[in-house]
């Protein structure tokens, strides 16, 4: 094999020994900051580097606001099955039939006529519960609302309620 460049130049008299060991150790001190990322770069390269950190900084912003806003959002679906479950009314059968849509459905259940009085004047209102509707009272039922408005399946707000009467005779 050939001799390597430090070699020739030892033989030809150009370098000495002390040379051409303080040339290795400066290859080495070179080899270890680069791996230790000491090396200075130039400014090009770190403003692409401080650019990539901001990047990916504002995309663990986004990512950690998504995730509040998601924990925020199951909490209130929680706070809300849970207020339906603690003063849900019971539903007491009858001969009144009360229709209401619900996911795209008409679907009707069977009341007594107090009930469905009740329900069609915004005094109760009716609730999803674990897959089956469910009567509520009306504070129950704003309170709901400011946490999971898809809970509440029917609520007639009297506020909203238009008289089918004309009041200027």
């Amino acid at each position: 094999m050939g001799l390597s460049i430090q070699e020739q130049l030892l033989k030809a008299g150009l370098v000495d020994k002390k040379q051409v060991k303080k040339a290795d150790h400066e290859k080495r001190v070179k080899n270890q900051k680069k791996r230790k990322g000491k090396l200075p770069v130039n400014d090009t390269e770190k403003q692409r580097l401080q650019q990539q950190q901001a990047e990916r900084a504002e995309q663990d912003r986004q990512l950690n606001i998504k995730r509040e806003h998601q924990s925020q959002r199951k909490a209130d679906l929680a706070a809300a099955q849970q207020l339906i479950e603690t003063n849900r009314l019971p539903i007491e059968e009858g001969n009144a039939v009360y229709n209401y849509v619900a996911g795209g459905k008409i679907e009707k259940i069977s009341v007594k006529q107090e009930i469905a009085d009740k329900l069609a004047n915004g005094r109760i209102g009716l609730a999803l519960h674990n897959g089956e509707p469910v009567l509520i009272p009306v504070e129950t039922v704003t309170k709901v609302l400011q946490r999971d408005k898809n809970s509440i399946l029917i609520y007639n707000d009297p506020t909203q309620i238009e008289d089918d009467y004309p009041t200027d005779w």
